[in-house]
């Protein structure tokens, strides 16, 4: 398996734990094994040149409406928690030096 491989493996499971702890912040009742599918979906849809991001982040707010029952306030602030939550996880990575962004 390539490194990129393992890499997109690890940032999959790292957001869909994420995604966990906001989700029980919110009160949100998701399995992880559910918030893992919806996790790998959307970052599969990342990879999209030019407007994966933004198609992500729809089909991110829309599966997790679907996928826990949840209203569209609710998911919007999961999805926001968890991308500031990633955001200052591989910023300390990158100051510890286990991450080299070049």
């Amino acid at each position: 398996m390539g490194v990129t491989a393992v890499i997109f493996a690890l940032d999959v499971l790292l957001t869909s734990c994420c995604v966990y702890l906001a989700s029980r912040l919110a009160w949100v009742k998701a399995e992880l094994k559910v918030l893992l599918s919806v996790v790998f979906v959307v970052s599969v849809i990342a990879l999209i040149p030019n407007y994966g991001w933004l198609l992500s982040i729809i089909a991110y707010i829309y599966l997790l409406m679907r996928a826990t029952n949840a209203d569209f306030k609710d998911c919007v602030w999961i999805v926001i928690f968890t991308k500031l939550l990633s955001a200052l996880i591989v910023l300390f990575l990158y100051q510890a030096g286990l991450l080299n962004i070049v």
